[in-house]
């Protein structure tokens, strides 16, 4: 399987500058791998903001009245902020869109072509066939791979990144990803699809009443937790994703942290509500985030191949 690290995870809002701001004061994300880049093709703003071994892509709409009508812009008019997309980088592009239109998941390139494997370069799931848009990214050859020196040149690729993060402020004491969740409304079809198609491996199930959940922790690439998660109340903010978007959709970005308390202290002291909160996780007001939920927790999932 070509799948590895994770690219970004990507969350949208109505305006980049606000979100830039907030994601420094509450996180204090490495930054210089892109930061407030404008994108002609997308009509977007985005920036990728480094936190632990997980990048975040933030991104708004450009302020062109043709944003409106690309796929950005019509995704913000719909859900507003909101988590949008993951994504991963790949070695082989046209075996993962391979493995993906044998499965029957509509793969498209950027513009919307789908009638051929690219060489190197992006292709993107069509959502309703994933439950959120997968990403998977070839970095062409001649900008040398997420290592650079191209537009992509990732600082998680170079030697004593770990000890880079370690000596940072990192506020809020993260240590990695956890996962990142996609609420679905079938578990079991959801289940089937991820590790039968896309190549995940299942590592555990469970149920969360801290979240409202019923869930499928599945690997995706040698470090990347995807939580597959079902609502089992309808107030739960899962329930109300749901909701919102029937078919599915990417729901909420969970860090492994070295002490609770701590984060909970940074939290209230830039303003970040909790919603709910357990012996081990803290799951923060959506509305304090960009409407994009976050949890924090020093849960370990079952079978993580990390552990």
């Amino acid at each position: 399987m070509s799948v590895g690290k994770l690219f970004h995870v990507t969350h949208i809002t109505e305006d980049l500058a606000p979100l830039d701001v907030w994601y420094d004061r509450v996180f204090a994300p490495v930054r210089g791998v892109m930061d407030g880049q404008y994108s002609e093709r997308e009509r977007r703003m985005g920036s990728l903001l480094v936190i632990g071994d997980a990048v975040i892509e933030a991104m708004s709409p450009s302020a062109e009245p043709e944003a409106a009508a690309m796929p950005i812009g019509r995704f913000q008019a719909r859900f507003g902020r909101h988590w949008h997309s993951v994504a991963w980088f790949c070695d082989d592009v046209r075996s993962e869109w391979d493995r993906l239109v044998e499965g029957g998941v509509r793969t498209l390139q950027p513009g919307g072509r789908t009638d051929a494997p690219p060489e190197d370069g992006d292709i993107y799931t069509h959502p309703k066939d994933t439950y959120t848009q997968l990403e998977f990214f070839q970095p062409a050859v001649a900008n040398g791979g997420p290592q650079g020196p191209g537009p992509f040149a990732d600082p998680r690729f170079q030697p004593g990144w770990a000890e880079r993060w370690q000596a940072s402020p990192n506020p809020l004491g993260i240590e990695r990803m956890t996962y990142v969740s996609i609420v679905v409304p079938d578990l079991e079809t959801a289940t089937k699809l991820y590790c039968e198609t896309i190549g995940a491996t299942l590592l555990w199930r469970g149920a969360s009443e801290l979240t409202g959940t019923e869930s499928t922790y599945v690997s995706l690439g040698p470090e990347t937790v995807i939580e597959l998660a079902h609502p089992t109340r309808a107030d739960s903010l899962a329930g109300k994703d749901l909701a919102a978007y029937p078919g599915g959709m990417c729901h909420a970005m969970t860090f492994t942290v070295a002490d609770l308390e701590r984060s909970a202290t940074h939290l209230a002291d830039v303003g970040v509500g909790i919603v709910a909160r357990d012996d081990t996780t803290i799951v923060v007001d959506p509305a304090d985030s960009f409407g994009a939920p976050f949890r924090f927790t020093t849960w370990r999932v079952p079978g993580d191949p990390r552990d």
